[in-house]
């Protein structure tokens, strides 16, 4: 069983708030657009809200169809994307330093991405 509240001690530390929603593929796909001014349906968004708080919204639907594409279980790919989204509110952004730091975290809870 996947512990969502230690992946985000150990990626953003214990005393961050941090809200996980999960989140329809249109209400994924309005908030996309409404923030980022993007388009398409995103798998995770990650909202800082302040300094130690913020919020990851995870699509359920997108991340099942990654995990089958994937060969992963639906549970894994949500942990995988809630530790993208949590080092996006870290500040990180797409890149070798990022892919190292979630390549870390997938190692430590085990998950296979």
């Amino acid at each position: 069983m996947i512990n969502f509240s230690s992946i985000k001690e150990a990626v953003i530390g214990k005393g961050a708030q941090v809200s996980l929603v999960f989140a329809s593929q249109k209400k994924m796909r309005e908030l996309n657009k409404t923030y980022r001014k993007k388009s398409y349906t995103p798998n995770v968004l990650a909202f800082r809200l302040g300094k130690n708080e913020g919020d990851v919204f995870i699509s359920k639907d997108v991340a099942a169809k990654e995990a089958k594409k994937f060969g992963v279980k639906v549970n894994e790919r949500i942990a995988y994307l809630l530790i993208h989204g949590l080092l996006h509110l870290k500040g990180m952004r797409h890149g070798h330093t990022m892919d190292r730091q979630e390549k870390k975290y997938v190692q430590k809870f085990l998950l296979r991405n």
